[in-house]
């Protein structure tokens, strides 16, 4: 990629995802990331391309992240509580109008959004819970498509603005405690040993 594309689309990340996308004009970027509007139009088209290519951008990262957790882990309960401390964080950094904007304003970049909860979030979710039941900390009985399908209904729900009564700023709080609910009812005995296991050395 185009270096000076490269820092465009890096710089632009942390101005949207720290004020939103929708109040954010061209201008406040060529401002902030001190160069001409004309020097962003020549790599990106319009606005709705950079959200897009942003968008991209970050759930590759996301990806990326995500399959590292995954190897590093020692067990299912351990890969997913990573995720959620990876998402947690993510949440919290990032503007409560992001997902409403994305949504509203900009189609194409929301489709990418939508295309990645469908297939890589699906696809993870429905593999650590297999994994799991493998090494005899879920239960044997969870459907894991099923298990993933209410996973991603629940965070969606999140992202839409669609929770009673929750505040924007506790968004990331509010993720952590959905992932740590439903860990908590798919784990067995042995499982739920080793989450509480896990809980404990992450508060050392």
């Amino acid at each position: 990629m185009d270096k000076k594309r490269k820092e465009i689309i890096e710089k632009s990340a942390m101005i949207f995802l720290r004020h939103g996308i929708k109040s954010v004009t061209m201008d406040d970027l060529a401002r902030e990331l001190s160069m001409s509007k004309k020097t962003i139009y020549n790599h990106f088209k319009d606005k709705d391309e950079l959200v897009k290519q942003i968008v991209s951008t970050l759930i590759v990262q996301n990806q990326v992240a995500c399959e590292a957790s995954r190897l590093r882990s020692e067990n299912a309960i351990e890969a997913l509580m990573s995720i959620s401390e990876f998402s947690t964080r993510l949440f919290t950094e990032i503007h409560t109008s992001v997902f409403f904007d994305l949504q509203k304003y900009y189609p194409e970049a929301w489709e990418v959004v939508r295309e990645h909860r469908l297939k890589f979030v699906i696809n993870q979710i429905t593999d650590n819970i297999i994994r799991g039941q493998k090494e005899g900390i879920y239960l044997s009985e969870l459907d894991p498509k099923i298990m993933a399908a209410i996973h991603l209904s629940t965070v969606s729900m999140l992202t839409e603005g669609k929770v009673y009564e929750v505040e924007a700023n506790q968004f990331g709080e509010l993720l952590e405690q959905i992932i740590l609910f439903q860990l908590r009812g798919i784990v067995n005995d042995k499982g739920r040993e080793l989450m509480v296991k896990n809980m404990k050395n992450k508060e050392k």
